[in-house]
């Protein structure tokens, strides 16, 4: 889920994006369903500004893949082949669990796929991309991902609010902030808080609070969240654990998301501060949405690198059904011996390599080399800061 929705990555060439890809696109958002054409989305929160990491991050939050192999290149013989990109889309999606056999390949007449690329799962005809669409959706209902129907947006609340108290507080916070402006809501929220008494700071925080959970736009829920998290950056005992439980038992996404952002935030200034357990259900890859799956792994990979007892996320996570939360945690391990090798817990590491999935035993031998010059006494001295 990306977002509150399924989503599909959409593996097409550029050359084809405008006749076939964006149409594609369109037709699957009437069906409910959001097309990724990577380089027409956003970077996703936290993914910096790397083309190969953006790929990958959308990978992360679709639930499904479809390669659309129109006929790019054409050779003397008459032999047609998709552009390389999307073969090493191909590649990137069938080496995660959650999309190996979710990934869907469909290809224009006479368009060749090198050997290890297949088998194609259908016919792609560039004059009518809306039959793709709907071929891509039967095949999602046939692997169980049912998308939502598409409705109108619930009302806003609380809008146009101007004046003096919290209300008017709140205006002047929302007023034209764009969704994602964190920068932007960080100045907002200096500036104000800056200038009320701490009653007043304490009235804003639980509005922004109820915004996330009221039912409401989505540009809102957004500017509601980065708000809120930018009170928690200026003054984390405005935000206390109870509201962020609050959010993270909330119906709706958004809200969740801003759960663990805050968590995040504070597993790097204050992580004593996190509640593994309230943490833990959060990063749940297989279940959650990615804005909240993603920030909730980023907040344990940080935690893990001053408490060990963070460790119990990857742990439980290791023994899921679902190959993609083992996976995740592979990876997760792997991230953290980029920094911190000594962190690494190698039990856990060592356990992975004997799953039965063998996309998780290939990531975790890729830990296990990473960690395999750390020393037990460097193991030993990791979290021991003052030692006796």
């Amino acid at each position: 889920m990306l977002g509150g929705q399924v989503a599909v990555f959409l593996s097409c060439s550029e050359k084809f994006r405008e006749a076939v890809g964006w149409p594609v696109r369109d037709a699957l958002a009437g069906l409910g369903v959001h097309g990724i054409i990577v380089s027409d989305e956003p970077w996703l929160p936290g993914t910096g500004r790397d083309a190969g990491a953006k790929v990958e991050s959308y990978l992360d939050a679709s639930s499904a893949f479809a390669a659309l192999c129109t006929a790019d290149h054409l050779i003397s013989d008459g032999t047609r082949f998709p552009r390389a990109s999307i073969i090493e889309e191909i590649s990137r999606a069938v080496v995660r669990p959650h999309l190996r056999d979710r990934c869907q390949i469909l290809t224009s007449p006479g368009v060749l796929l090198p050997s290890n690329v297949g088998p194609a799962g259908g016919c792609l005809d560039v004059d009518k991309p809306a039959c793709a669409a709907e071929a891509i959706v039967q095949r999602l209902r046939e692997w169980g991902v049912v998308p939502r129907p598409p409705g109108p947006p619930c009302p806003s609340p609380h809008s146009g609010a101007s004046g003096t108290g919290p209300a008017g507080d709140l205006g002047v916070l929302f007023a034209g902030l764009r969704p994602g402006d964190h920068e932007e809501a960080r100045r907002r929220v200096y500036r104000l808080l800056g200038d009320r008494s701490e009653g007043r700071r304490r009235s804003i925080a639980r509005a922004l609070h109820e915004a996330l959970l009221d039912a409401g736009d989505h540009a809102r829920w957004c500017a509601a969240a980065s708000l809120l998290e930018a009170v928690s950056g200026m003054d984390a005992s405005l935000v206390p654990v109870k509201m962020i439980e609050m959010l993270a038992a909330g119906a709706e996404y958004p809200a969740r998301a801003c759960a663990a952002n805050l968590l995040r935030g504070r597993a790097v200034v204050a992580p004593l501060d996190v509640p593994v357990a309230l943490l833990g259900r959060l990063a749940q890859p297989s279940r959650e949405d990615w804005y909240v799956w993603a920030p909730a792994m980023a907040a344990a990979k940080e935690l893990v690198l001053s408490r060990p007892a963070a460790h119990v996320i990857f742990e439980s996570l290791s023994g899921s059904a679902e190959p993609q939360d083992r996976h995740a945690v592979a990876q997760a391990l792997l991230d953290v011996a980029a920094v911190k090798p000594a962190a690494v817990a190698a039990d856990l590491a060592a356990h992975l390599l004997d799953d039965p999935d063998p996309l998780v035993a290939q990531k975790a031998q890729e830990v296990v080399i990473a960690i395999e010059h750390v020393t037990d006494r460097e193991r030993a001295d990791c979290y021991a800061h003052f030692g006796i």
